[in-house]
């Protein structure tokens, strides 16, 4: 590609971003790359032969709106490219009348609700191909007044958890701050303690009130966890 070795090296080892312009040059040699395996990570590395379908992008994961090209992951997050290796995140947001029936993943109700949920967006250094939700942040106990606080209103793009990850720790410690789905209702909590052998977190709230004193849940009692990665008080 006629790139420098400390440029392709920054793109491997992450500390440096791939922009289109940088794909475009990579589609553009003749290397047998599936461009659908290059964009979104989905199906296989090379091309299977020159008619196949997966020598092109797949339309339900690329799209262009003017001079923007996204990708779409298969949990479908959208990205939307910015200058300097940014890229503009689009994930749907839980809204608060759902908020005691999301648990249940296979309420028909639910599932039509989706596709009207409102959808907001946040910046990124790069693509993530994990599953990511966005919560409206519900009361008080999460406000202590400073600038770590989550006030009602403000938004939370969070990052799912997968079960077979829970058993082995949920490394709290770099990511204190979570979203909670129980039977019935979701909530936003710091935990500051795991105990592996039974199960039991503790959540604590930054709300120093008696009434949001630290409580504990078992995992058994929770249907999804995510570890909140960003906040933002503004509605796209």
């Amino acid at each position: 590609m006629g790139e420098k070795t400390s440029t392709t090296s920054g793109w491997v080892s992450g500390k440096r971003g791939i922009g289109k312009s940088v794909l475009d040059k990579i589609l553009a040699k003749d290397l047998n790359i599936s461009p659908t395996w290059l964009l979104t990570g989905s199906g296989e590395m090379l091309k299977q032969s020159e008619t196949s379908s997966s020598t092109q992008p797949d339309a339900s994961y690329i799209k262009a709106l003017g001079n923007e090209v996204y990708t779409e992951t298969g949990s479908g997050v959208k990205y939307f490219e910015l200058s300097d290796n940014k890229f503009r995140m689009r994930v749907p947001l839980v809204p608060f009348n759902a908020y005691a029936r999301y648990a249940n993943e296979a309420c028909a109700t639910i599932e039509q609700e989706k596709e009207e949920w409102d959808e907001v967006e946040f910046i990124m250094d790069k693509i993530g191909h994990g599953n990511y939700m966005a919560f409206e942040i519900k009361g008080d106990s999460m406000d202590d007044d400073s600038r770590r606080s989550f006030v009602q209103g403000d938004i939370v793009l969070a990052r799912e958890l997968d079960k077979i990850h829970w058993k082995d720790g949920l490394r709290y410690e770099k990511y204190p701050f979570w979203i909670i789905v129980l039977e019935g209702t979701i909530l936003c909590k710091q935990i500051i303690d795991q105990n592996i052998e039974t199960g039991e977190i503790t959540c604590h709230s930054l709300n120093h009130s008696p009434e949001y004193s630290d409580f504990t849940i078992n995992l058994q009692q929770v249907f999804r966890i995510f570890n909140i990665i960003q906040k933002t008080t503004t509605i796209f």
